[in-house]
């Protein structure tokens, strides 16, 4: 199976996409065309393989935020100015449980990472945060993810400022109940 990363389009067969969490379904059969298309409020990516690329088998959804400063480490923050930090948001990320367990999400969490640097060093970009359920914090852990207080539920945080050019991030993770 060669799976390709792409954005999402208005043809991808999501009907049938099951993750065995009705929110993330439901955003991606009801929610991510028309953010992306209509609202611009975020845009997808979802992950297909070539021998059917209409298929969807695991998603993200990118968009942009701030977050206060004073919600950082202080550690990660020296030096900045005392305004909210822009930031790119994880807003969701899924895989099909027919093919969970097998490298899919690793394969969108290291795409989603590329992408953000990519953005961070054209635009100016000090983080990349998500929401996460408490389960999987061990998960998003292995990728950087580290703690930081305030917002919505738990949080953590890798920088992307000083890796812009290289494969770190700073990422935020946000758990969800």
């Amino acid at each position: 199976m060669a799976i390709v990363i792409r954005r999402l389009k208005e043809s991808d067969e999501v009907e049938n996409f099951d993750c065995a969490d009705d929110a993330l379904d439901n955003y991606l059969k009801r929610h991510a065309w028309s953010n992306q298309a209509k609202s611009s409020i975020g845009v997808s990516y979802v992950a297909v393989d070539e021998g059917a690329p209409r298929t969807v088998l695991g998603y993200f959804t990118l968009a942009m935020a701030g977050v206060p400063r004073d919600a950082f480490p202080k550690k990660f923050v020296r030096g900045l100015p005392s305004y909210d930090l822009p930031l790119i948001l994880l807003a969701r990320l899924a895989v099909d449980r027919r093919f969970a367990g097998r490298g899919l999400g690793h394969a969108l969490i290291s795409e989603r990472l590329r992408i953000s640097l990519r953005v961070a060093d054209e635009v100016g970009c000090r983080c990349v945060i998500t929401d996460a359920y408490r389960d999987r914090v061990a998960w998003h852990a292995r990728y950087g993810f580290v703690p930081i207080e305030g917002g919505r539920g738990d949080r953590a945080a890798k920088d992307v400022s000083r890796h812009a050019n290289d494969s770190g991030s700073l990422s935020e993770l946000r758990l969800s109940n």
